[in-house]
């Protein structure tokens, strides 16, 4: 049999240069040890990060000692498994040396038969100080590769989190350590090395044949599945024929029904076929059920020698980049139903990752990002590849993952000595995620096709034309050979595309073709933001799928507090220009917001515009591309960022404490499956329904235009069916004659809701836009009433809450929002019509820093609810 000894736990920590000798929790880091005993102040607080630089700039030492059970020796193999060490590291085990490792994302395994003993053992990790490493190899090859003006140099020689060296986020925050967990294998003749299934759908009709129809998606249907399921074996025997070894796959359905199948094992790779009947299909969550089948894979010999159990879905998913009338298609074909990718960008979880896992920050940001109702995260090429709870959770929750390699913002080494650790790390990491539902596309990069040109001639000048093909050379060479060739191999029924953003393979024209055309692949846009546009300018980019855009603001005032003084409570105070890592961003965040609002003298009330008008922007851009999705014209839009790996001013909808800003609640909104917005121009309106569901629906939209005086300018009712899968325009109607002045523009809303017809009293979307910027419009006090009613306690005591809050005027952004405490709304930041009631509750409600119990009259008092009347008047 196969059996594993955990050696995560306690480890001592020691930096004898310092004379620290610290106990350890492994997995963990040095960062996360240090802050636990005090050795260091928090660097996330204050300017401390600026006085963490010995951490990074020191070498460490892990040790720890250990018995195994004597039966343990007896083992023929014993191996020793890092899943994860930090990077540069040498390993002694009873003061042999074992080996080194240089890949952050590799696991590393070392034979320890002949020196492992019963008692007495000791395994000693010495790890290298990144930041060494790094100026290390940009000595010995005379590039001073970098990612960037907000990153230490030298990162892209290091096979290393690229985001962990600073970026215009993140703090430059390398760590060090064991990172993931360690443990002793003892096995004789054979082990299961790895397990993949491939599924095979049939459906009723093609899909490809009715992509052009919306009305024929309610006819096809997945009607049965073969399930291939490949186990290969590690063994040292020569011969497995004729050992009396047997495979045995087990299969439970969603509904504990089981299938199992058993064979004699006569070779290192074996494959079982399953024909399923009526079988349960993974959908994304908007779409059906993500349902999950258990695997479990044994191989017997009058008992169990090795088991593996890992749960898989079944699925078809395709991304389709076929010509059409604008250049080409980009979309994910799910089971035979074209897609509307709608999320956000992920980065890791926290600047010392497996902290981060210990506090819970993958359950609350996923949960929160399915909240939002989105359907697919993007693991950005500057971070890592995720944890495997990371997958577990997206296939539960029936979340798509678009996964980039590791790669961001630069051109990296094309020595062979680095095309091969590449070339472990990509085998390993695609053969541990490969059976994850979840997993939509394989992408080969971040950023560095688009950006060729300018890393080259304005980041790094290389001029040399023999060093310039070396490199162009070396880029084709991981990301349109190697990387590409390894997926068809170990994930054949899996897409690739080589970068992103990217108009498909380049070749050595790399540099010279437009990588962000709208018109093929996918796209960034920051002309808003970077480029300083307004925000109209997304409905002049008509994007095929928009996969990275966004805006900053910052995160509130309770987060803010956890890392400044109230004495520095300014933009652009030392502390707060420090926790923002992009240049010049508090200036642009307020030179933004003072276009479009009048600015409050109160910080906090500074911060909530910020939040409103991040959300305002990323909301005109999204409303523009789902209105786009009819022939698949537009089909993504993942905004750039859901998550922050340490609290900052940033483009996150989600602070690191898992606060939902303003654009979260629009996100809510923006990405409802049935979803209507309006474009509004000087002289007309558009009303629109997008409906991205399996089957058509029956709506009515009804609209309003009020002046600042709330007279009824205009008014109508839309009825209509929307075809599944598709954006109508519900009509047009001319506003010249109410729209004559600037003023006149200036002081007109419009109000809309949508519903569904057979569920007149439900309205499922409401919105609001105006004809110009909101500072315009002559508010006048909402006169907000407000009535709280106790709903029943969870299961951990916790109440929630629901407000009816009723205005009498118009109230623009009206928000919930408590000094003390934390909680989740049902809606948040929304604008309501004269006389109109909204119902909200609140869930999650915890005081800011404390465990104690609340009574409703405790939450009730803390309670306020504003608009932006009270942030301006």
């Amino acid at each position: 049999m196969v059996e594993i000894v955990s050696l995560d736990g306690k480890w001592q920590l020691i930096n004898n240069d310092k004379s620290i000798h610290i106990t350890a929790y492994v997995p963990g880091s040095v960062f996360e040890t240090l802050i636990e005993h005090k050795i260091i102040d928090d660097p996330f607080y204050g300017l401390n990060e600026l006085d963490a630089k010995w951490v990074f700039e020191s070498d460490w030492q892990y040790e720890i000692q250990f018995d195994v059970k004597p039966n343990f020796l007896k083992y023929k193999q014993i191996k020793l498994r890092f899943n994860g060490l930090d990077t540069f590291a040498h390993v002694y085990l009873n003061d042999e040396l074992l080996g080194s490792t240089e890949n952050m994302f590799i696991t590393y395994e070392f034979d320890v038969k002949p020196r492992l003993k019963k008692v007495g053992n000791k395994l000693i990790v010495k790890l290298k100080s990144p930041t060494s490493k790094a100026r290390e190899q940009i000595k010995k090859y005379t590039i001073n590769l970098n990612t960037g003006y907000a990153a230490i140099p030298g990162v892209p020689y290091l096979r290393k989190a690229q985001f962990s060296f600073g970026w215009d986020w993140g703090p430059k925050l390398p760590d060090i350590g064991i990172w993931k967990s360690v443990e002793i294998l003892g096995f004789d003749d054979l082990r299961i090395n790895s397990v993949n299934s491939f599924s095979k759908i049939k459906y009723n009709k093609n899909p490809m044949e009715i992509q052009q129809h919306p009305e024929d998606f309610l006819l096809i249907s997945p009607i049965s599945a073969k399930l291939l399921i490949r186990v290969e074996i590690d063994s040292h025997l020569k011969n497995l024929s004729n050992q009396d070894y047997e495979l045995k796959v087990d299969i439970r359905s969603p509904i504990g029904e089981i299938i199992a199948k058993k064979i004699p094992i006569n070779k290192t790779e074996e494959i079982f076929e399953f024909e399923l009947e009526k079988p349960f299909f993974w959908w994304t969550h908007d779409l059906g059920e993500p349902n999950l089948y258990e695997i479990e894979t044994s191989i017997l010999k009058e008992k169990v020698i090795d088991k593996i159990k890992h749960k898989i879905g079944l699925r078809d998913i395709q991304l389709i980049t076929n010509k059409d009338r604008w250049g080409k298609l980009f979309y994910f074909l799910l089971n035979g139903i074209p897609l509307f990718a709608k999320g956000a960008n992920w980065i890791p979880i926290d600047s010392f990752i497996p902290r981060g896992k210990k506090l819970g920050l993958y359950e609350m940001n996923l949960e929160f990002a399915k909240d939002a109702n989105m359907n697919m995260i993007r693991v950005w090429g500057g971070g890592i590849y995720e944890d495997d709870y990371f997958y577990d959770l997206c296939d539960k929750l029936g979340l798509l993952v678009w996964q980039d390699f590791p790669f961001s913002c630069s051109i990296y080494p094309y020595y062979e000595e680095f095309i091969d650790n590449v070339k472990k790390e990509a085998i390993q990491n695609i053969k541990r995620l490969r059976h994850h539902p979840s997993l939509a596309l394989w992408c080969g990069n971040n950023e560095i096709e688009w950006l060729w040109n300018i890393i080259l001639e304005k980041k790094f000048k290389i001029e040399d034309p023999v060093i310039l093909l070396k490199f162009k050379n070396g880029y084709v060479n991981v990301f349109e050979k190697i990387v590409p060739d390894l997926i068809k191999k170990l994930d054949p029924l899996q897409s690739y595309w080589q970068s992103s953003p990217s108009n498909g393979f380049v070749g050595l024209n790399i540099g010279k073709s437009d990588s962000n055309s709208p018109n093929h692949g996918d796209s960034h846009f920051w002309a808003v933001w970077h480029g300083g546009k307004p925000f109209s300018a997304y409905r002049k980019f008509n994007s095929r799928f928009m996969s990275e855009f966004g805006f900053e603001s910052f995160p509130s005032l309770k987060t803010i507090n956890n890392f400044c003084p109230s004495d520095q409570l300014e933009f652009n105070t030392p502390i707060l220009e420090n926790h923002q890592k992009n240049s010049a961003g508090n200036t642009k965040i307020m030179k933004y917001m003072k276009k479009r609002f009048t600015i409050p003298e109160e910080f906090e009330k500074q911060i909530i515009l910020s939040q409103i008008t991040q959300a305002e922007a990323v909301e005109y851009g999204v409303e523009h591309w789902r209105r786009n999705r009819n022939e698949f014209h537009c089909m993504g839009a993942l905004y750039w960022q859901l998550n922050d790996c340490w609290p900052v001013a940033s483009w996150s909808s989600l602070d690191y404490y898992g606060r939902w800003k303003a654009l979260h609640y629009f996100a809510k909104r923006f990405y409802r499956p049935i979803f209507g917005s309006v474009k509004e121009e000087k002289n007309s309106v558009e009303f629109w329904v997008s409906n991205d569901k399996k089957k058509s629906v029956n709506v009515i939209l009804n609209w309003r235009i009020y002046d600042s005086n709330e007279n009824i300018l205009k008014k109508g009712t839309y009825k209509s069916i929307i075809e599944p899968c598709s954006s109508k325009m519900l009509g047009m109607i001319d506003v010249s004659d109410i729209n004559k002045t600037k003023k006149d523009l200036q002081n007109h809303a419009i109000f809309y809701n949508l519903k569904k017809k057979d569920d007149i009293n439900n309205i499922i979307h409401t919105g609001f836009r105006l004809f110009d910027n909101p500072k315009s419009f002559s508010l006048k006090d909402p006169e907000l009433e407000l009535n709280f009613h106790e709903i029943e306690k969870n299961q951990l005591e916790i109440l929630d809450i629901k407000i009816n809050i009723k205005t009498n005027h118009i109230a623009l952004y009206v928000f919930i929002n408590a000094d003390s405490l934390d909680f989740i709304a049902s809606d948040n930041y929304f604008s309501m019509e004269p006389g109109e009631t909204r119902v909200i509750t609140l869930k999650h409600i915890r005081l800011v820093d404390s465990h104690k119990k609340l009574t409703f009259q405790d939450i009730k008092k803390r309670i306020y609810v504003s608009s932006l009347y009270d942030l301006q008047k």
